[in-house]
């Protein structure tokens, strides 16, 4: 049992052991990046849920492949790791009922305000608790407009539609692959009709900021914006102004910078809910991540590609690389 694999963080102990069956499983000491690139150097296949840079993949000498356990690439230097015939394979939709449901969450609290109610209830007692009541929304008849269309995007339609009775918008870049019940929509369209605008697309140039002092101007009075994206495709400054308007409300599980630092503006508006990058972190779903994340593991260790890959440019170049490092082995 040569081959070696390098966890940037824990995964599911059952999922670890069943790993360690067939190579020997390491977890790496640190996310310092010259940790990292110290500790590739033997590796085989890396597993990661946690930013690797160029660096680390310039000593990737043995290096097989790249799963990332989660759906989100834009923590692995993809374009590099093509370069360099280095398969890449992600998860997408492993987590998406998680962030769905967290999403859900969201928009019952926003429109409740069940955050404030338990405050107040705790500290100014009865009369002004019930209070809020007085504001309180239902969520059947509002809009929601989805940002990004994808496997999380549809598991929020879906419970959304169903189950709540509301309408649905959404943009995504090919509107021909949403389901019927789902309105498409510019994203400024998106912005100006929803009750609660829901970010859920991967981090592209094209989707960098695309909250922004615009098109957050354009949501109606009341409204309510959350992130389950990548902080980047906020402009959190911008955010931060608008929401001093009191005219928008909002609930951000990312950031653009990560742990939220202590003296971060969010930390002190009333009108914004945060949460630490968990909205897709359940039992279930990582446990689903994990098993995906072994099997496409395993698969690299056996000499195949894994599916799905998210450079499939790679195959041929990355085929013959695993080829040379077999008989070099």
């Amino acid at each position: 049992m040569n081959a070696i694999v390098l966890l940037t963080n824990p995964i599911d102990s059952s999922e670890t052991a069943r790993l360690r069956e067939h190579a020997q499983v390491r977890v790496a000491p640190s996310l310092d990046q010259q940790v990292l690139a110290r500790e590739i150097r033997d590796v085989d296949v890396l597993i990661v849920r946690s930013p690797v840079s160029g660096t680390v993949l310039e000593h990737a000498h043995r290096l097989r492949g790249i799963v990332r356990h989660g759906a989100g690439v834009d923590i692995i230097p993809v374009a590099q790791a093509t370069a360099s015939a280095i398969p890449v394979s992600n998860a997408p939709g492993a987590n998406a009922v998680a962030v769905a449901e967290y999403v859900v969450g969201q928009m019952l609290l926003l429109s409740r305000r069940l955050h404030t109610v338990d405050s107040l209830l705790r500290s100014e007692g009865w009369s002004a608790s019930r209070a809020l009541s007085d504001g309180a929304l239902e969520l059947h008849g509002k809009t929601v407009g989805i940002i990004g269309v994808g496997a999380i995007g549809q598991a929020l339609a879906r419970i959304c539609h169903y189950g709540f009775g509301m309408s649905v918008v959404g943009y995504r870049r090919d509107p021909s692959k949403m389901p019927d019940y789902i309105l498409a929509a510019p994203s400024d369209e998106v912005f100006r009709v929803a009750d609660f605008v829901v970010l859920a697309c991967p981090l592209t140039t094209a989707t960098k900021g695309i909250a922004n002092r615009r098109t957050l101007g354009l949501m109606r009075q009341g409204a309510s914006i959350i992130n389950v994206a990548r902080g980047a495709v906020i402009n959190q400054h911008e955010l931060v102004e608008e929401l001093k308007k009191q005219k928008i409300g909002a609930a951000l599980d990312v950031f653009e910078s990560q742990p939220l630092p202590d003296d971060s503006p969010l930390r002190t508006l009333p009108n914004v809910v945060l949460s630490s990058h968990i909205a897709g972190m359940t039992r279930e779903s990582m446990r689903r991540i994990s098993q995906v994340s072994v099997n496409q593991t395993l698969d690299l260790l056996a000499g195949k590609l894994p599916t799905p890959l998210v450079n499939p440019e790679v195959t041929q170049q990355a085929l013959a690389r695993m080829e040379m490092l077999k008989k070099g082995s």
